[in-house]
């Protein structure tokens, strides 16, 4: 529970250590003294929305720091636990500090944390139930919240599933409908690829073509000159014209032949001569050859500029050499293959979404069926708390309806009423009495505040528009809550005022020309002191000193039900 409250320059409160007890904690004071200021320092404490307008005038920045002892949860440690913060005798220390420069400190036992896991740990500490709280509380989607959180976690994770499931239709959907929004764009690309592979298949390259065909060109476009020019190097070494190169060779092998065997000089010198005149013997029949097998082919040469030029067209489409052109239309033929498989993709993935459909309709009608029966409990147990609060005739019921496709199922939950005997069930919404707005809304924090297992709640003046019998009956409520956890309670009633364990009086007055919220404990006289003040004001008399005596003693001597 809370213990300490300690506020520093926020809004009116200069400084201020407040000290809170288990049970019914009440805060009184007259209208426009602060009592709402607590409440939205505590609301920050957990996580709200700060502001610099929050900050004191004059000051710097504001500071709030709450102290918090008790028996908590495993699952809460657990979370403190996972986030690496330690903590002592079950203690625990929140504070938040906002500067004008915009600086926003949120720690937990002294521990810098981010404001995401502030929140976190302050949600499982603190839960505030404000009047204005009532329009969040009829909203349709919230109502469906409400109603699966008193159904508990496995509604809560059955819920999470369907969620998942919905998400996956619709993971499924847009695959579908992006792959369907490709068709022209497909088609196209379809004619292109074909055209692509078809250009190239038809030119039917071979490696290494390309080099051939150049060197041929190369002979071809010289034809002529080789030609002539052969056949004059073998005029000249065979001396058709007249004495030839091998002609005088062969005369000197004659000769060195002769004197080979006189000298062994002379014989190496033959020798190496002979082997020169058998080589150009072979010259001069290659040479013979070469000039036959030359020829001037015009056609050939054409052919072969029109095989280049293609070839290099393909080029500088598909890539810088055949190699290159030829991985192109292998990655072509892959890309074709698999636009031609659209169709079986879009069987594949609307096969992928029934199946995914199937799976989410399954989970929507088993947490339906959860819904149903949670539905009839927290009907039933909401109408009970109802009749303790002096609406003796009133039925409460949780309609659950077939919705359309949701994230959250295909429900439609809807809190309805019947406040007196006669009237048909209406929505909680248009209930135009507030005392019974009120009364509706406690019983059904009642109801759920048993669920949340939170050690400390806030009810901001939600006795509001009620009087008479039923305002006992919200303090007996008020009383019965507060003895399974600390309860803090901003009111104007000093019937309600009268149920307290421990009472706190908010009033502002003016120091050193500021004006000054102030926090006091009140005990004993100073207690009926207060609740005459607010039976009567300024005009209290002995008989409402008696009155606030008698409302005392019937709030401590009441038997919470």
């Amino acid at each position: 529970m809370l213990t300490e409250l300690y506020v520093e320059n926020f809004g009116l409160i200069d400084k201020a250590n407040i000290n809170f007890s288990s049970g019914l904690n009440v805060l009184t004071g007259e209208t426009g003294a602060g009592k709402s200021l607590v409440i939205d320092a505590l609301g920050l404490l957990i996580g709200g929305r700060g502001s610099q307008d929050f900050i004191r005038t004059g000051e710097e920045k504001l500071i709030i720091q709450g102290t918090f002892e008790g028996n908590f949860s495993h699952d809460f440690k657990n979370t403190l636990s996972e986030a690496g913060l330690t903590w002592e005798n079950d203690t625990f220390i929140l504070s938040r500090e906002i500067s004008r420069t915009g600086k926003n400190t949120c720690r937990v036992n002294f521990r810098p944390v981010p404001l995401s896991l502030l929140k976190e740990i302050g949600k499982s500490l603190i839960n505030i139930h404000g009047q204005h709280e009532h329009v969040n509380l009829l909203e349709t989607e919230n109502q469906l919240l409400l109603l699966d959180s008193f159904g508990g976690q496995d509604v809560l994770n059955l819920r999470k599933e369907v969620t998942s499931a919905f998400y996956e239709i619709k993971n499924w959907e847009k695959k579908i409908k992006e792959l369907q929004s490709k068709t022209e764009e497909t088609a196209k690309k379809e004619d292109y690829l074909k055209f692509q592979i078809q250009e190239i298949e038809a030119a039917g390259l071979k490696h290494g073509e390309d080099l051939l065909l150049e060197k041929e060109r190369k002979i071809l476009q010289n034809a002529e000159k080789l030609l002539s020019d052969s056949k004059l190097a073998y005029h000249k070494l065979s001396g058709g014209r007249g004495t030839g190169a091998w002609d005088i060779i062969r005369e000197a092998v004659q000769v060195l032949k002769e004197i080979s065997h006189l000298d062994e000089k002379a014989e190496d010198l033959y020798q190496k001569l002979n082997e020169i005149n058998f080589l150009l013997e072979d010259v001069v029949r290659e040479l013979a050859d070469y000039g036959e097998n030359i020829t001037s082919d015009p056609y050939r040469l054409d052919e072969i500029e029109q095989r280049l030029i293609l070839i290099n067209k393909l080029k500088k489409k598909y890539g810088g050499t055949i190699e290159e052109i030829q991985q192109s239309l292998k990655f072509a033929r892959e890309e074709l293959r698999e636009v031609e498989h659209q169709e079986e993709n879009l069987r594949e993935l609307a096969s992928g979404l029934k199946k995914a459909e199937d799976k989410y309709s399954l989970l929507s009608s088993r947490l339906t069926h959860l819904r149903q029966k949670a539905a009839e409990k927290m009907s039933a147990a909401v109408t009970k708390e109802l009749h303790q609060l002096h609406m003796n005739a009133a039925e409460f019921q949780v309609s659950v309806t077939e919705s359309s496709f949701s994230e959250n199922g295909m429900d439609q939950v809807e809190f309805l009423v019947r406040p007196n005997f006669g009237e048909e069930m209406k929505p909680v919404v248009k209930i135009a009495s507030g005392g019974e707005l009120s009364r509706i809304m406690l019983g059904m924090k009642v109801i759920l505040s048993q669920l949340d297992q939170i050690p400390t709640l806030i009810f901001d003046e939600i006795d509001s528009g009620l009087g008479g019998k039923a305002i006992y009956d919200v303090g007996i409520k008020l009383k019965t809550i507060a003895q399974s956890c600390q309860v803090l309670c901003v009111t104007h009633s000093p019937v309600i005022a009268g149920f307290a364990d421990h009472h706190l009086k908010i009033q502002k007055e003016r120091k050193e020309n500021r004006t000054v919220t102030s926090i006091e404990a009140l005990y004993d006289d100073q207690v009926i002191l207060e609740i005459s003040r607010m039976l009567a004001g300024d005009k209290v008399s002995e008989i409402t000193y008696s009155q606030a005596r008698e409302l005392l003693k019937i709030g401590r001597n009441s038997i919470p039900k």
